[in-house]
């Protein structure tokens, strides 16, 4: 038990990879393009801040747009004369750009005059042809999620659009960095483990009407869970978007070992064997069964350690990892769980507990 209490407490530190380039091969095509692309451009990605309003094109609104952008580059420190090349975030083409001298913005008529003169092929990537919706468009730079899903919280905090105005972030790295951030959030994964094991045990209970028979399987799997965590944060291997939510998958394969084994157990015990021989008669039986398929899920998921893509091989050794603990968890902890919950041995342990002087009544 303390052994896994520890792991559930280094659960929380270990380091999730989440740099597209560390998880997939340098030689995949696509990377290499995109690398290729950002060598050229100075970029790899976009990020859009979409603005809506009565009138995207008012005066007003195309200043706050500028003033935005300014700040935001200046927050991430991005230098013009090195380009996109030498900061996380520089401008790509928006609406602001359009109009370079501040006569240009001065009133509505010349703001018109300028988006009607401009050919349609110009305006209609950065504003809609009602001029209700209008766009900010940022470069990004080939970056891990954590740091990408950094820039756009500073671009977040920045928004504070004028009355009658709103703006929001949208694109892809948008969506990809807030789903990482969810996944690798150390209390988002406690909370995921929690309510696993929390759904777990009322289909048990609804299953079995009596919480002996729900808690018991449920020991051995919350226990794998935390030994699980320790082995994989003392071999330091980093997990990755697909591995960081594997305490359910050790949850749902332990659950079925588990509830198999204790039910087996507990027919053994209907039958008229006592403890020790229903035990020797589940494990002899169920327990080879269960011993053979965990086996065979493992074989199975060590295929992945073979694979060239460092986030399907770190996948595959993590998966490993847990579903050998599930089961070897399982099988040693489960024999210990079902002894100590025998209504003989529980009577005995309240008879040892009533029997116990109190400090203080003893006698000199």
């Amino acid at each position: 038990a303390a052994l896994a209490l520890i792991g559930w407490a280094l659960d929380t530190q270990a380091p999730v990879e989440s740099d597209v380039q560390k998880l997939v091969p340098s030689s995949l095509p696509a990377l290499r393009d995109l690398q290729q692309l950002q060598k050229v451009s100075g970029v790899g990605g976009e990020v859009n801040v979409v603005v809506e309003a009565e009138n995207a094109a008012s005066p007003a609104v195309v200043a706050w747009m500028t003033d935005y952008q300014s700040r935001v580059l200046r927050r991430l420190k991005y230098n013009p004369q090195r380009g996109c090349r030498g900061s996380d975030l520089c401008p790509a083409f928006s609406l602001p750009d359009l109009f370079t001298t501040p006569a240009s913005v001065s009133s509505q008529e010349r703001v018109d005059a300028l988006l009607d003169a401009v050919p349609p092929y110009l305006t209609q990537n950065v504003i809609a042809p009602d001029r209700k919706t209008a766009t900010l468009a940022f470069g990004l730079r080939l970056m891990s999620l954590d740091r990408q899903f950094a820039v756009l919280r500073v671009m977040q905090s920045e928004l504070n659009p004028p009355a009658g105005v709103r703006a929001r972030l949208a694109g892809l790295p948008v969506l990809t960095a807030a789903a990482n951030d969810r996944l690798a959030s150390p209390l988002r994964r406690w909370l995921a483990l929690l309510a696993s094991l929390f759904v777990v045990g009322l289909v048990l209970l609804l299953s079995f009407r009596s919480w002996r028979r729900a808690l018991i399987p449920l020991v051995p799997i919350a226990l794998a869970t935390g030994w699980s965590a320790l082995i994989v944060f003392v071999t330091r291997i980093p997990l990755n978007p697909l591995s960081v939510v594997l305490g359910t998958l050790v949850v749902a394969i332990a659950t079925e070992f588990s509830v198999l084994l204790s039910e087996r157990y507990r027919r053994e015990r209907e039958d008229g064997l006592v403890p020790a021989a229903a035990l020797r008669a589940t494990y002899k039986s169920t327990g080879a069964a269960v011993m053979a398929s965990g086996t065979t899920a493992i074989a199975g998921f060590a295929v992945l350690v073979l694979s060239e893509i460092r986030m399907l091989r770190d996948f595959g050794l993590v998966t490993v990892i847990d579903l050998g603990v599930a089961l070897v968890g399982v099988l040693l902890v489960l024999p210990a769980v079902l002894m100590l919950a025998e209504p003989d041995a529980m009577r005995r342990r309240v008879a040892r507990f009533r029997r116990k002087p109190l400090p203080g009544n003893s006698l000199s």
